[in-house]
């Protein structure tokens, strides 16, 4: 073999040797496979981590917000008009009348019916109107709703502050019999009353609806609003089935009233209890 042929064979066996086999292909296959697959896998778990962070902060956020709202209506509630229903598949009620403003009595007839008591100025007096409620020593929920007479429960058919000479009289819209009086002259001025119902999976208040001996629920025909303004959502994604969300205490000598609440946010694989107490803290 001439020198010209050695150069041009040795040239074709160094260029043959640079390329690559196939083991080495596949193998090189495999392992980029191995990588991609590893990267995917990490990508998709920070993601999944991220999307249930954002899910429990977003049931937290929901959980906080029903709850400082339910606190914030029942810490102003009538003492002893809290009542409750049994929970059906998780469907449940919580009614009271909320208390708008609080004050003493001068002049009640507790003797015989009447229409009029005079009062201390309410503090409210003059941002109120509508129908209201004057109460005096509630100590009986069912004396409340049944509207008894004599009992706890007058009706101002439309309020309107009348003061005259730092006393304000209160002009019911029919006689009405004050049994019995309070050792510390309290008389609440309370508006409608007020429901939160679990309905399925939202939570539900309702306004506006009158006063009625037995309590309502959503399912019950034409007691409660379907609409708003009357009827608004507080919350969403309860499962509640099975659980008992609202537990209402009687108060006794040694302590006021007290409402359990325990309610289950879900959504996904996510879940989230909440149980809460609510004092009440006013007395009759």
């Amino acid at each position: 073999m001439n020198s010209l042929n050695q150069r041009k064979y040795s040239s074709f066996t160094r260029t043959a040797q640079q390329g690559l086999t196939l083991v080495e292909l596949v193998v090189t296959i495999v392992l980029m496979g191995i990588l991609a697959g590893g990267t995917v896998a990490y990508v998709v778990s920070s993601t999944q981590s991220y999307v249930d962070t954002a899910t429990r902060n977003q049931l937290s956020a929901i959980a906080r917000l029903t709850v400082s709202r339910l606190e914030l209506d029942m810490g102003g509630a009538v003492p002893n008009s809290i009542r409750v229903t049994s929970p059906i598949f998780g469907n449940q009620c919580v009614e009271f009348f909320p208390a708008e403003d609080v004050t003493r009595y001068i002049s009640v007839n507790f003797g015989s019916p009447s229409t009029s008591l005079t009062v201390m100025p309410f503090a409210k007096g003059a941002s109120m109107s509508g129908q209201k409620f004057p109460v005096i020593f509630p100590i009986s929920a069912a004396d409340l709703y049944a509207q008894n007479n004599p009992g706890p429960l007058g009706v101002i058919s439309n309020y309107g502050q009348s003061v005259s000479s730092g006393i304000e009289t209160l002009t019911l819209s029919a006689s009405h019999l004050y049994q019995p009086g309070s050792n510390r002259k309290k008389v609440f001025l309370a508006s409608q009353p007020v429901s939160f119902c679990i309905q399925g999976q939202k939570m539900y208040r309702y306004k506006n609806y009158g006063v009625k001996s037995s309590q309502c629920t959503p399912s019950t025909p034409s007691c409660l609003p379907t609409t708003a303004p009357n009827r608004a959502v507080v919350s969403d994604n309860l499962v509640n089935s099975g659980i008992t969300a609202f537990e209402f205490i009687a108060p006794s000598l040694q302590r006021n009233g007290l409402v359990r609440i325990n309610l289950n946010f879900s959504e996904g694989s996510e879940a989230l209890l909440i149980q809460h107490e609510v004092r009440l803290k006013n007395g009759p």
